[in-house]
């Protein structure tokens, strides 16, 4: 699970994403495994739900076009924030709900190999993944400085503020 098009930039369109595939028995952990199975058709099954600070929205998801086991929900983030991705619904009939925070750090993300009791008869062996914040675009932008759609706004409500007290 994942932001698509990471790096991310306040305002890029972007949203979550994840690859959802059934592990092979022989290697559970390895997603590159021989017995390792796109699962196609959970569009209807599953939703995200993106948080930032107290703001959360649920999301339908998409299927990637042309890429099997592929979902999408797209979004443009609007601010500089800690992002949370929450994937939840049913797979085979089984309740899933998953949840991935950005992380600040650059890497793989999180590791976490602890069992986790999905759902009656599912058993969770580990989550791994992980995804970098949204950041803002003062690093990148070229040749102006960037201001953001956030702070645009701002700037206007200021003028209008201004503009009533003269």
């Amino acid at each position: 699970m994942g932001s698509i098009g990471e790096p991310v930039y306040v305002d890029d369109k972007s949203g979550a994403e994840a690859f959802i595939r059934t592990a092979d028995p022989s290697n559970l952990l390895d997603r590159n495994a021989n017995g390792t199975k796109m699962i196609e058709g959970l569009e209807r099954d599953l939703k995200f739900e993106v948080s930032a600070g107290d703001k959360k929205k649920i999301f339908e998801i998409e299927p990637a076009f042309d890429d099997p086991g592929h979902y999408e929900a797209f979004f443009y983030p609007t601010i500089e924030t800690t992002y949370n991705y929450r994937l939840f619904g049913t797979i085979n009939n089984v309740t899933v709900n998953f949840d991935f925070q950005c992380q600040t750090t650059e890497g793989e993300g999180n590791q976490d190999n602890s069992t986790k009791q999905i759902s009656e008869g599912v058993v969770q062996k580990a989550q791994r993944g992980g995804f970098g914040c949204i950041t803002s675009r003062t690093e990148v932008s070229f040749p102006e400085p960037y201001v953001s759609n956030n702070e645009l706004v701002g700037m206007l409500n200021q003028t209008k503020v201004n503009s009533t007290s003269n």
